[in-house]
C-alpha cells in the first residue's frame, strides 16, 4: 500500500433494492488490508469509522461465512459491551454487508436456549451479534466452539481486564482452539482507567498479550473524528495584565 493510494470506492448491495456506496477513506483500507494477515487491535478516535473497517474486513473475509456450517462453513461473531450497541451495530453491519446479521443479548431470553436451538441460529446467520456475556456462556458450556469462527470482533476492546467477559474469551478459550479465529479489536483508548503517562505502555503491552495482537492507529484519522481536541493556551496572570497597563501601580499584597 502506497501513499499514492487514492480513495476506494465501494459498491455494494444491502437488503433493500437500492445500491448504496460508501467512499473508504486511505487509512481505512490500508487497516483493513493489515487486519486480514494479522490479529490487530485498531486504536482511532471516536468518530474516525472504526466500525466501517470492520465491516470491510467482514466483507473481504466472507467466504467461508456463506457456506453451512454442516459443510465446513464459518461463521463472524461482533461482541459489545451493551443491548444498545448489539442493536446499533447490527443495523450498521446488515446496512452495509447484505449479510444474514442477527443480534443476541439476555432481554430476548437467550439464556433459555437449548443447543438445538443455537444450532439452528448460528446455521441460519453469518455474522452475529453478541453481548459479550452471552457470547462467553456459549463457549463456556460448549454450545458453539471458537474453531467455528472465521472472525471475531471486540467492540470498545480496552474493557478486557481480569475476568472481564473479553478477557476470559481470550484467554480460557483461544490459545486452545486447534483453528484459532482473526482478531480485531476496535477502541478510542487504551485504557478505561484513569492512569499515568508513564503507565500507558504498560497497559497498551497488556492489551497486545491479552488479544495476541498488535496495536495500530492513524495520524490521518483525526481529522475525521468527532472526539474533542484540548488545547493548552497560555494565559498570563491577572496581575502580569494590571501592570503591563499601569506600569506604576503597586499591588498592595506584594509589598513586604
Amino acid at each position: 500500500m502506497t501513499n499514492s493510494t487514492e480513495h476506494i470506492k465501494e459498491t455494494f448491495t444491502p437488503t433493500s433494492d437500492q445500491n448504496k456506496s460508501i467512499l473508504a477513506r486511505n487509512y481505512q483500507t490500508e487497516l483493513m488490508e493489515q487486519a486480514k494477515g494479522e490479529n490487530l487491535i485498531i486504536c482511532l478516535p471516536t468518530g474516525s469509522g472504526k466500525t466501517y473497517i470492520a465491516v470491510m474486513l467482514i466483507k473481504e473475509m466472507a467466504s467461508s461465512i456463506r457456506e453451512s456450517l454442516k459443510k465446513g462453513g464459518k461463521r463472524t461473531i461482533f461482541l459489545v459491551q451493551t443491548v444498545q450497541l448489539a442493536q446499533q451495530q447490527t443495523d450498521y453491519i446488515r446496512k452495509h454487508t447484505g449479510l444474514l446479521v442477527e443480534s443476541y443479548y439476555g432481554e430476548k431470553g437467550v439464556d433459555l436456549w437449548h443447543k438445538e436451538r443455537w444450532d439452528i441460529e448460528f446455521e441460519d446467520h453469518q455474522v452475529l451479534v453478541f453481548t459479550a456475556q452471552v457470547f462467553r456462556n456459549l463457549v463456556g458450556h460448549d454450545y458453539f466452539s471458537l474453531k467455528s469462527v472465521n472472525l471475531i470482533i471486540f467492540d470498545e476492546c480496552h474493557h478486557a481486564s481480569g475476568d472481564n467477559h473479553y478477557a476470559a474469551l481470550m484467554n480460557k478459550h483461544y490459545d486452545d482452539c486447534p483453528d484459532p479465529p482473526r482478531v480485531l479489536g476496535l477502541t478510542a483508548s487504551i485504557t478505561n482507567k484513569k492512569i499515568k503517562r508513564k503507565d500507558l505502555m504498560k497497559h497498551a503491552q497488556n492489551l497486545k498479550e491479552t488479544y495476541r495482537a498488535e496495536i495500530v492507529t492513524r495520524d490521518e484519522s483525526i481529522q475525521h473524528g468527532t472526539s474533542v481536541n484540548v488545547e493548552t493556551i497560555p494565559c498570563p496572570s491577572y496581575k502580569d495584565e494590571i501592570l503591563k497597563k499601569n506600569e506604576s501601580l503597586i499591588i498592595p499584597f506584594d509589598v513586604r
